[in-house]
């Protein structure tokens, strides 16, 4: 091929991004490296002969183009001895994830794992048989997704798995909900046994605050971290830096968070960064809460430049995609029964049903003008539903929006509202909260309204009812006034029967399966994933 076109390939030396320089400025392959590159990524600089990218963008560039270098007429080179290396891992884990598609080569046996994880000081419990399937599968991997539901102990598993691929040195990093610390801070005391070796007994340290001070934490010599989806895009230099300068296992939990990739600045701060740590892997029991495409973008951070994203949106099922490279505990192998699901309707009191009333006509007549004017209110739209929902359940908090929207109303109307106090429906949740509390069963009940959560613990009083929001902070679980010393006292307290929680804010991470098995909706919002994920609390 000596004497043709010659594209060489360049990493920056952080390994973030890289470029693709051409040895002639035109020519048909070289737009089509152009065209591609643009399509595929909102990060792209183009200068002449030129092509700036992320790192991933690069990588998917040459996975593409490689293959089609003899009959297009050129070649591939590297800038330096430090890309060449880079290009062939990750050409090694190219062909490792177009293999492992297939079927799965065991590298250890159960009981190999189950031994070495003794002697790593694992011992205060035994993985359960479906666990040690897993950690098995996904040793065979160099990167690995978890899809298992939750209560099938995927942090567990986890922990199992970064004790067996960890290397002297290795750092552990968790990115995570707030609601889902408690189940990291307990993991290693739970498991380990204090005196284990190698520092495996080393807990995880919650990173907060300031830029300076989660990366003076990250510099202090601990090695096991967890931090938020929230606070890493505040900080992303921070985040970048340290995956670049110290060989960490990345891990996502409740993954499909990012499943907006470019669109977020989380799922782009994810992506520019995935080919940096020495393993990642994704957790999550929704990989596709909404639609098919929702992985695409988890794919594309668990093995960058591979395309498996690319093959999503073209409309290949995800099935077909995935092939072996994940692992699924279902709901039958932990032999969990089918959830009993009841509906119970309850009438609405005289003056809350005449006030949902008028305030339903009234959003229908503004829907109907909608034909007539090319002008759509959608933030209009959405308050007339979310007002409508919350007269369905709470009419007390409805009348504050409908003040603040001079909305004009019959007097008689919102006196009985206000004479009738506490809807129907609100006091038939009550109720039947504490009908299960006389049978000693607590009790978790749903709300998407933070002033009905209020409300209903007020109601609740005689239960010592505990309460999950957004405006709860994370802390230590000793702290009763935390997320996490909430979560220990509903646990641990025999006199809190009852839970009340936003699905928004507790409906994933935590678990609550040994304790509450009673669930009771008094409002949903149109959000399935947050559905989904409350149903698998209990």
């Amino acid at each position: 091929m000596t004497g043709l076109p010659v594209i060489t390939v360049e990493a920056d030396p952080d390994g973030v991004r890289g470029r693709l320089i051409s040895s002639i400025e035109s020519g048909a392959v070289w737009e089509r490296v152009q065209q591609s590159a643009l399509s595929g990524s909102s990060e792209v600089r183009l200068a002449g002969s030129a092509i700036e990218t992320t790192w991933p963008g690069v990588l998917s560039l040459v996975r593409e183009f490689a293959p089609q270098q003899r009959s297009l007429g050129f070649q591939f080179k590297t800038a330096d001895e430090a890309t060449k290396a880079k290009i062939a891992d990750f050409m090694r884990q190219y062909r490792q994830v177009q293999a492992a598609r297939g079927e799965l080569v065991a590298t250890l046996s159960q009981a190999e794992i189950a031994e070495r994880l003794r002697a790593a000081g694992f011992t205060k419990h035994e993985l359960k048989p479906f666990q040690l399937r897993d950690v098995q599968r996904l040793l065979s991997l160099e990167n690995g997704a978890n899809f298992s539901v939750p209560g099938a102990g995927k942090t567990t598993v986890t922990l199992a798995l970064h004790l067996l691929t960890r290397k002297p040195g290795h750092h552990l990093l968790v990115i995570s909900p707030k609601a889902a610390f408690p189940a990291w801070r307990d993991v290693v005391p739970d498991f380990m046994s204090s005196d284990a070796p190698d520092d495996n007994a080393e807990p995880f340290t919650v990173l907060s605050g300031s830029a300076e001070q989660v990366s003076k934490e990250l510099s202090s010599g601990k090695t096991r971290f967890v931090i938020n989806y929230d606070l890493i895009i505040q900080m992303p230099d921070v985040i970048a830096n340290y995956l670049a300068t110290q060989p960490v296992h990345l891990v996502l939990d409740e993954a499909h968070r990012m499943k907006s990739g470019l669109l977020s600045q989380r799922g782009a701060l994810l992506l520019s960064v995935s080919h940096l740590p020495v393993r990642r892997d994704i957790l999550t029991g929704t990989p596709m809460p909404q639609s098919p495409t929702d992985i695409q973008s988890q794919l594309d951070f668990l093995w960058p430049g591979a395309g498996l994203g690319l093959q999503i949106s073209r409309g290949t099922a995800p099935r077909a995609v995935l092939g072996n490279l994940y692992v699924r505990t279902t709901k039958q192998d932990l032999k969990l029964p089918k959830p009993n699901r009841r509906f119970k309707h309850v009438e609405m009191a005289k003056g809350q049903l005449a006030l949902y009333g008028v305030v339903k006509n009234e959003f229908i007549r503004q829907s109907s003008n909608l034909r007539l004017d090319s002008r759509v209110d959608l933030q209009g739209a959405k308050r007339a539903v979310m007002r409508l929902l919350q007269l369905s359940s709470n009419p007390m908090l409805a009348l504050r929006s409908i003040a603040q929207d001079a909305m004009h109303l019959d007097s008689g109307i919102l006196d009985q509202v206000i004479a009738e106090g506490p809807s129907t429906k609100m006091r038939a949740v009550a109720d039947f909260a504490r009908e299960l509390a006389a049978q000693g069963r607590k009790t978790v009940i749903w709300t998407i309204f933070t002033d009905t959560i209020l409300q209903m613990e007020g109601l609740l009083a005689d239960l010592n009812p505990v309460t999950l929001y957004g405006a709860i902070p994370s802390g230590e679980p000793t702290d009763p006034e935390t997320r996490e010393g909430r979560i220990r006292r509903f646990h641990n307290d025999d006199a809190c029967m009852v839970m009340i929680a936003n699905p928004a804010a507790a409906g994933e991470g935590i678990s609550l399966h040994k304790i509450c098995h009673d669930a009771i909706y008094l409002d949903r919002s149109y959000v399935t994933t947050h559905y989904l994920q409350s149903i698998d609390r209990i």
